[in-house]
C-alpha cells in the first residue's frame, strides 16, 4: 500500500510520572521527503499488523467539529492536529494505564 502524505506534523506526548501526561507540539509541519515517507509506511506498517480496534466519533463532538472544519478548509491542519493532540492527552490523562 502506497501512502499519499500531504501534511505531517509529528506531536509528542511524554509519560513523565504516575500522574504527569506532557505534550510537546511542533510550532511547524514536517517535510514530506523520503524519509519522512519512509518513517510514516513503517509506522503504518507496525500499527497495520496490530489487532484493530474501532471507534466511532460523537458527532456533536468538539473533534468531530474541528474535523469538519478542517475538511472543509476552514482550519489549518496544524491547528487542527495540535488541538487533537491536546485533547488526546486530556482524555489519556482520565485513564490510568495512560
Amino acid at each position: 500500500m502506497s501512502l499519499d502524505i500531504c501534511q505531517i506534523a509529528l506531536h509528542q506526548l511524554i509519560k513523565r510520572d504516575e500522574q504527569t501526561l506532557e505534550v510537546m507540539l511542533r510550532d511547524s509541519l514536517l517535510g514530506t521527503d523520503n524519509i519522512v515517507q519512509e518513517m510514516m509506511a513503517e509506522l503504518h506498517r507496525i500499527y497495520g499488523a496490530k489487532n484493530k480496534a474501532f471507534a466511532t466519533f460523537n458527532q456533536a463532538s468538539e473533534l468531530a467539529e474541528s474535523l469538519v472544519a478542517l475538511r472543509k478548509g476552514d482550519e489549518n491542519f496544524l491547528g487542527f492536529s495540535r488541538a487533537a493532540t491536546i485533547h488526546l492527552r486530556d482524555e489519556l490523562a482520565k485513564y490510568p494505564f495512560a
